[in-house]
């Protein structure tokens, strides 16, 4: 085992590895106790990550919110010598070089672009590369994952995936209804994604992607990225890591490694009082606590080196392995992004 590992800490070392979706550096703000928490994630083995512009008060921000938060971040980015906005794909590539964490701006839900389209083209040159249609909910785009009708992509959220096509934006159908994935691939000239998710054909969980999504996404080159949410890798009690890599297992053997990813979809800002998703979205959460809500054994973005490990002990080569954590990712952005 520790050998594994330690060939597992090499492959982090020598290899570009992305966090589908990783949560905030600001706005929650995670707690370290000495250097950054970006130094402390280079430490880890990440290169980088999907950051999430907007999680409090909601998923769903307002155009204002939105705003603010790109301006935080940036603010951030200016005295943060070891942090590196990525809008292309060199930019990882560098980030990778120099020693630095790359973030690339996301947002889970279009809410705030309300019904204008040209608010597209506003977010990409403000640094937006991961548009999520839609939230859990209904918006002016399609139906999100809870929606009983789901009634699929409107017309104006047909427009907005070409616009996202045109302009270098991936789209992002995590959260978002079945029918809705199924006709942003559609309609989409580009690779799409679901950054964070499982296999529903393990877990029946309306947030987790359907074989069908799955095979439609691969189809049109793109991918899905697995987190270890334990309501989504597990039904009957918490999972395990073991339970999580199952999930992995099943995307490589439906479609293959090309179409499958890391994504940890943890805000370690995140306190018992500003996580309230439990409160909202009991279909989804399916009563996990504050501090069982991960897999057990994959709880921290630290321990992504056991994930590795688990992977070599499941007989993946290194290449294989390569792909998953981070070089599909890296295929998609460099298809997509301008």
């Amino acid at each position: 085992m520790a050998n594994r590992l330690a060939d597992a800490a090499q492959l982090l070392k020598e290899t570009i590895v992305i966090d589908g979706l990783g949560g905030a550096v600001v706005h929650p703000t995670p707690h370290v106790a000495k250097g950054t928490y970006e130094e402390i994630m280079i430490g880890q083995g990440w290169t980088a990550f999907n950051a999430c512009l907007v999680s409090e008060p909601s998923y769903t921000p307002t155009w204002d919110e939105t705003m603010k938060a790109i301006y935080e971040n940036l603010a951030y980015l200016d005295i943060s010598p070891r942090l590196r906005l990525c809008e292309r794909v060199e930019d990882i590539h560098e980030a990778h070089r120099q020693g630095q964490l790359g973030i690339f701006f996301g947002l889970q839900s279009a809410n705030c672009i309300e019904q204008d389209r040209t608010r597209v083209v506003i977010l990409h040159k403000l640094g937006l590369r991961v548009l999520q249609l839609t939230y859990m909910e209904r918006n002016f785009l399609g139906d999100g994952c809870l929606e009983p009708e789901n009634r699929g992509l409107t017309h104006f959220g047909i427009q907005v995936v070409r616009e996202c096509n045109r302009i270098g934006i991936v789209v992002d159908c995590s959260h978002v209804g079945v029918r809705t994935t199924l006709d942003a691939v559609r309609h989409s000239d580009q690779p799409i994604v679901v950054s964070h998710t499982a296999a529903r054909a393990l877990v029946d969980n309306p947030r987790c992607v359907t074989d069908e999504q799955i095979k439609a996404i691969a189809d049109k080159g793109g991918l899905v990225g697995i987190t270890p949410y334990a309501p989504f890798i597990r039904s009957d009690r918490r999972a395990k890591l073991d339970d999580y890599l199952d999930h992995f297992d099943h995307v490589v053997k439906l479609v293959g490694a090309e179409h499958v990813a890391l994504a940890t979809d943890m805000f370690e800002g995140k306190t018992r009082i500003n996580w309230v998703t439990s409160h909202y979205y009991p279909e989804a959460t399916r009563g996990a606590a504050y501090d069982s809500r991960r897999v057990d054994g994959f709880e921290r973005k630290a321990q992504v080196v056991d994930v590795v490990a688990g992977f070599l002990s499941r007989g993946y080569d290194d290449d294989t392995i390569k792909k998953i954590i981070g070089g599909n990712w890296m295929r998609v952005l460099q298809a997509v992004w301008r």
